[in-house]
């Protein structure tokens, strides 16, 4: 399995304005289970349970985005994505961006010509200002029929099959991180599955290999077909995190002309190469992973079974779509 993460969130460091990184939030063990004894000890390990959980808490969101300004995307952006949107949605898909945050897909969407986005939040922070943002963009006529709701992932109001295509970016990564966030995430899995028609495609994008990710799938018991691909991380992920490497600790306004002389084709021959280089975890592999979840029936009551798992080639590494390569495995994707 990949190994988690060691550092905490990169947006709490990142430099204001735009980022993006491939960081999520630290696995561990349930801080419950670390600790014993008496009632001061108990109540430690409930704050600290808590504080592990704040990544559930609407609370702990829009307090973030109070002090966040800017865009921050994580792990990829909306070009690294074109060919998965290419390849599974019409300009006309009824397309949901699953715990938006304040990045820039669904404005990447609207501008490449889709016309039917939703994207949803737990923060209502969030969603005003990225309501603000869009209202104030140079790009605003072509934004204004964007729409932005405040509304948590695993109670969702929508009717059932309301959607042809869901992505969700760092959303799961965010409350994997607990053992007690379980059982949130097994309801957003049901929830994107129940609205979603038949045909329809959720795609989350994780930092999370198969050996850590698909248990929440089987879990959530829901019929998918999967296929799993990998997807470059960013080229400014790639950049900050081959910039802190070289800074050993210094903040990234230190870097250098120098520095970044260097980093650049790095970054280049990483991201040249992400098809066929070795997983070393999320901190050092050039890529994350998408599982692309088709929904095969409306079926959800039977006993969890492991969900058939595809890959894009024989040796078992997965590698992203070009925009005209086609699926004959997968019902077409009519909106």
């Amino acid at each position: 399995a990949a190994s988690p993460p060691s550092t905490a969130l990169a947006a709490e460091n990142d430099v204001e304005g735009k980022g993006s990184s491939m960081e999520g939030p630290e696995e561990g063990v349930d801080m419950e289970e670390e600790t014993g004894g008496g009632s001061a000890e108990k109540e430690d390990a409930k704050a600290a349970v808590k504080r592990r959980r704040k990544y559930e808490m609407a609370e702990y969101w829009d307090e973030r985005y109070e002090k966040t300004s800017g865009v921050f995307d994580w792990y990829t952006d909306f070009l690294s994505l074109k060919p998965l949107f290419a390849h599974y949605c019409k300009l006309n898909s009824r397309i949901l961006n699953l715990g938006c945050g304040n990045s820039e897909l669904a404005e990447g969407l609207a501008l490449e010509g889709y016309t039917d986005v939703t994207s949803v939040d737990i923060s209502g922070k969030c969603i005003d200002m990225m309501l603000k943002r869009c209202q104030e963009s140079k790009h605003a006529e072509k934004l204004k029929d964007l729409r932005w709701i405040r509304m948590d992932a695993s109670r969702m109001t929508f009717e059932d099959k309301t959607f042809d295509f869901i992505i969700e970016k760092g959303t799961m990564d965010a409350l994997v991180c607990n053992s007690e966030t379980g059982p949130t995430l097994t309801r957003i899995l049901a929830e994107a599955h129940r609205v979603l028609r038949i045909g329809g495609t959720l795609v989350v994008i994780t930092y999370g290999n198969p050996d850590s990710r698909m248990a929440l799938f089987k879990d959530a018991n829901c019929p998918w077909r999967i296929k799993v691909r990998r997807v470059p991380y960013s080229p400014s992920a790639l950049l900050i995190r081959t910039l802190r490497a070289m800074l050993n600790g210094k903040p990234l306004r230190c870097v250098s002309p120098e520095m970044l002389a260097v980093a650049m084709p790095k970054v280049k021959q990483e991201l040249a190469n992400f098809e066929t280089a070795e997983d070393l975890g999320p901190e050092k592999s050039p890529f994350c992973y998408g599982y692309c979840c088709t929904k095969v029936s409306e079926e959800s009551n039977k006993p969890p079974a492991a969900p058939a798992v595809q890959h894009d080639n024989g040796e078992g590494g997965c590698r992203q779509l070009e925009d005209d390569e086609q699926e004959d495995d997968e019902p077409e994707n009519v909106a």
